[in-house]
């Protein structure tokens, strides 16, 4: 199979936001470009919402971002915390 480059210009600030996410999950923006593409390829079309309803902004720094993650964790009673790992591994059962 070959494969083409391809070249995106996008703000500075933003690159840099989306880069230290890419990091903390482990990733590289060219892996993140595939797995859009490929997405898109899977799915027909966008594989996201595109709403007009967005904040104004369209950058947020890693500490919005992690407060949003948190905040939508807690609204579906994710984000729990645990005193050790036994406890951990208790629920964790209960939930499989």
């Amino acid at each position: 199979m070959k494969k083409k480059p391809i070249q995106v210009r996008v703000d500075e600030n933003l690159k840099k936001t989306v880069e230290q996410i890419f990091d903390r999950i482990g990733i590289d923006t060219p892996t993140a470009v595939r797995m859009f593409f490929k997405k898109v390829a899977l799915t027909g079309g966008i594989p996201f919402s595109l709403r007009e309803d967005l904040p104004d902004t369209a950058f947020f720094t890693p500490e919005e971002l992690r407060e949003a993650y948190i905040e939508s964790l807690d609204a579906q009673n994710l984000s729990k915390s645990y005193e050790d790992v036994e406890d951990t591994i208790k629920d964790l059962k209960l939930e499989v």
